[in-house]
């Protein structure tokens, strides 16, 4: 038997103890990722791409995970394009990613079922495409929904879709259904910067009664020109757990399914245009999350940034001091400097 403590990089916190997959690496989770084909869905997919391949995360490299969800091949195409670039010429085969009808339930349920959790966003950039040739179209002339978390920086050529609120609700509300129905552990839930109002989303998740992680930024989000892996976590990053919530909290007399969302102070709104958080880092936040914290937990996750690192500025054991990139090693952490948000976690209940 393993010890109950993080195995997720080389360089941990000798106190740490970890929560999540990373709590018992042996027994490897399989994770799924929608809206693959996007700038921060691909970039949370090659990091686990990387966690599945170094042992201690807990994160699974078998039977076809992590998986990408995207719509279309124009989807598929953008995330190998973005593995390459960030990744180092990185690549999911076919078996790894489901073109997927995001308006049918159970062409959703399918694909994630025998998973153990997913990452979704609230609002995707939506674009209008054909269906692509033998997978789930009807007729040659089937159109469908591409979606992309949550910015689509590679497709040129875009038609625009109908980009409406129930649009958007219509796609979170199939995905959660079919992941209650698929038997998904935990959701990763990140409200992208298109999400104007929280509570109708708050409400499928409750309604849905799976254990999540929702994850808002305070700040802008940006994707960083050049970026590859061994960028690693670029900014200050500070994480607040806004709340947690016991077992049955949606079942309790006088609780309404999503109000949890009245938790989350506008003040602390995705709004703050005076902080820059990189995507990059936002896509690492997520990932951790999964290793670092507990699934049969449901909590809000604030990110903000007190600005961007010089590598002289960072320390092994999360503080900043003197930790040069010099030291680490991109063959032994799925990402550079992740002791950072790492650290930041242990802090979390």
């Amino acid at each position: 038997m393993y010890p109950n403590r993080s195995f997720a990089t080389t360089r941990l916190s000798a106190k740490f103890v970890a929560k999540g997959t990373a709590a018992k690496p042996y027994d490897k989770k399989k994770i799924v990722v929608f809206g693959a084909g996007g700038y921060l869905g691909s970039t949370i997919y090659g990091f686990l791409q990387r966690a599945a391949s170094i042992y201690g995360t807990g994160i699974s490299d078998v039977s076809s995970s992590p998986r990408a969800i995207c719509a279309t091949a124009v989807g598929s195409a953008s995330l190998n394009t973005l593995l390459g670039r960030c990744f180092k010429l990185a690549f999911a085969g076919e078996n790894f990613i489901r073109l997927t009808n995001m308006q049918d339930v159970d062409s959703i349920k399918d694909r994630i079922k025998g998973y153990d959790a997913v990452i979704i966003g609230t609002v995707y950039q939506l674009e209008a495409r054909p269906v692509t040739a033998g997978s789930y179209e009807k007729t040659p002339n089937d159109k469908t929904l591409e979606f992309y978390l949550d910015d689509r920086s590679t497709v040129t050529q875009a038609v625009e879709a109908n980009d409406d609120i129930d649009t958007h609700l219509n796609i979170f509300q199939n995905t959660i259904q079919a992941c209650r129905l698929a038997g998904i552990q935990h959701l990763i839930v990140v409200e992208t910067p298109g999400t104007s109002v929280t509570k109708p989303f708050a409400k499928i998740i409750d309604e849905a009664g799976i254990n999540f992680t929702y994850i808002r930024s305070n700040g802008k989000l940006e994707n960083t020109k050049m970026y590859t892996f061994e960028d690693g976590i670029q900014s200050d990053i500070d994480i607040e757990e806004v709340f947690t919530l016991p077992s049955g909290y949606n079942v309790k007399s006088g609780y309404e399914a999503g109000d949890w969302c009245e938790s989350l102070s506008r003040g602390n709104d995705s709004n703050d245009k005076n902080q820059i958080i990189p995507r990059e880092d936002l896509a690492a936040v997520a990932v951790q999350s999964l290793m670092s914290l507990d699934w049969n937990t449901s909590r809000c996750l604030v990110v903000s940034s007190n600005g961007l690192l010089a590598s002289s500025d960072l320390r092994k054991d999360g503080g900043i001091t003197d930790f040069t990139k010099k030291n680490l090693k991109s063959d032994k952490d799925w990402c550079m400097n992740s002791e950072l948000i790492m650290t930041k976690m242990e802090e979390l209940s």
